[in-house]
């Protein structure tokens, strides 16, 4: 089930709300190897996550994009909230997410259709997890964050 979202990052009476951060990524493994990837369709794959149901209200999803190999794809993003306890919800909530099949079945056929070739070509969705990243790399994707604002 779909649900409407509003992408707007929480405010506390015009003052600005600290806000904290998680990376994610979403991969895919592409056999026997990639042709042309249009990311620009790929990278709508962090957008709807945010579109199914149950996706934790006081989060949001912001600063995607795709990292390519000659047999991968990979669509990152960033998952903010201004608690953390949403940031638990969204990870529980990403987890469980693509044990439904019909979502990674979904998310397959997206990518195939991004390639330029899809002609016997097969796309597993092999990985979905948060990443570590370096605390300079969480404070520099909230100061992004903020500037969007």
């Amino acid at each position: 089930m779909l649900q409407q979202r509003n992408n707007t990052s929480p405010k506390n009476k015009g003052h600005e709300v600290p806000i904290i951060a998680h990376r994610y990524a979403i991969h895919f493994d592409i056999h026997p190897n990639i042709t042309y990837l249009n990311q620009d369709i790929v990278v709508i794959i962090a957008d709807i996550l945010q579109l199914i149901h149950q996706f934790p209200d006081d989060a949001w999803i912001s600063q995607q994009s795709v990292e390519e190999g000659l047999d991968f794809c990979r669509v990152n993003f960033w998952v903010f909230s201004d608690a953390s306890d949403a940031l638990k919800q969204f990870s529980i909530w990403f987890q469980a997410l693509f044990r439904e099949k019909q979502v990674s079945e979904v998310l397959e056929r997206l990518v195939l259709m991004a390639l330029d070739e899809s002609d016997n070509i097969e796309v597993d969705l092999t990985d979905w997890t948060r990443l570590n990243v370096l605390e300079t790399d969480i404070k520099k994707a909230i100061q992004n964050e903020n500037d969007k604002k």
